[in-house]
């Protein structure tokens, strides 16, 4: 088994290396939208992600957070698929911010596509890594993930509008326009579900939960860096990303991406109402600033810890700030490579709830 885990892991570390051998799709503007296809894989390109963060109310009106993601690279065209071959390496990581107790549970995992290990259907919703699961029936979607001492089953109804991103889903991340992707969000899945932690079946009332799906190609190198830090380009070491669910029932979703020099950070964003109106944002409409800052006593990574952010043409001048300092996933793949992600509650002149994403610090 090692020896299985050990040459996935130099497998990723090839992709960057083969991936420009083999014919690959690229982003344009002119994609035409089909949903729900579009919840499916995309092999024409090398990176996927389907990425679900949210908010668990207890019956109790404890809350917790949850992180459940999946991620696809493809080492080699899809030409070369067969039952024996890798073509596309499956990692995942779930992860539970436990409030009251001051814990935060992280799991990761990877595998390859091969004999139904993991993957993605490419016409309908629905994602797998071994027995973790994103699948969609009879319009709700069922979200399953358990470790030894967690489990997580969340049903959510999937009738809720989606929001492209950038320019009618094409999304440019970085000021030279030599990365982007293609990227929509459902920012606000309602549902509910049971929590086990520790033993301890949790009811959860109520589960808030936003979900991200972009793909793209990488011409980044795969070693060192992670799927997220590949889609915004080499001149950039990373991301602040936030997605806040606000009482009024506007979503926002923000990213700072920012540049080696410090000094030319590109901003990127979408405004969205419950409906699914939405409203791209651009660097000269949104302020962020980091008010405080966390060292983490594992890896000794400084990480910003509370924000200031303001939108003037939304009338949004809030304030994020982490529900639990330590919210960091400290990876075994991606050579060890670590982020933070956590759930974050919004004061100011809106209330709500956000999670957090930190990048390449």
């Amino acid at each position: 088994m090692s020896l299985l885990m050990n040459l996935l892991k130099h497998c990723i570390f090839l992709v960057s290396l083969i991936h420009l051998l083999f014919s690959y799709s690229f982003a344009d503007s002119s994609y035409q939208w089909s949903f729900p296809k579009d919840h499916g894989a995309h092999h024409d390109f090398n990176t996927e992600w389907w990425y679900f963060t949210g908010h668990l109310l207890t019956q109790q009106n404890s809350t917790y957070g949850f992180e459940l993601t999946f991620f696809r690279v493809s080492p080699f065209s899809s030409e070369l698929e067969n039952d024996w071959s890798i073509s596309h390496l499956y990692f995942a990581h779930f992860a539970i911010t436990d409030e009251k107790n001051k814990r935060f549970h992280f799991i990761e995992r990877i595998n390859r596509d091969s004999f139904n290990m993991a993957g993605a259907s490419t016409n309908t919703f629905n994602v797998w890594n071994g027995d973790w699961s994103a699948k969609e029936t009879h319009q709700k979607l069922l979200i399953s993930a358990s470790s030894e001492s967690i489990q997580l089953n969340l049903s959510l109804d999937s009738n809720t509008p989606v929001v492209l991103n950038g320019d009618d889903g094409y999304s440019v991340k970085n000021h030279e326009s030599s990365q982007f992707s293609y990227y929509y969000s459902i920012p606000k899945l309602i549902g509910s579900g049971t929590l086990i932690l520790e033993n301890k079946t949790i009811s959860i009332s109520t589960a808030n939960v936003w979900f991200d799906h972009e793909f793209f190609n990488s011409s980044l190198k795969a070693e060192n860096t992670t799927p997220q830090q590949q889609s915004v380009g080499e001149l950039y070491s990373g991301w602040d990303w936030f997605a806040i669910q606000l009482d009024t029932g506007e979503n926002i979703m923000i990213a700072q991406v920012r540049s080696n020099d410090n000094n030319h950070h590109y901003y990127f964003g979408t405004w969205s109402d419950v409906k699914g109106n939405s409203k791209s944002l651009n660097s000269s409409m949104i302020s962020l600033t980091t008010l405080k800052e966390w060292k983490s006593p594992n890896s000794s990574i400084i990480y910003p810890s509370k924000w200031a952010i303001k939108i003037p043409s939304q009338q949004i001048d809030i304030t994020i700030t982490p529900t639990l300092a330590n919210q960091e996933l400290r990876l075994s793949h991606f050579n060890k490579i670590n982020y933070w992600e956590g759930r974050s509650t919004v004061s100011g002149s809106h209330s709500g709830n956000a999670y957090v994403e930190l990048v390449g610090y």
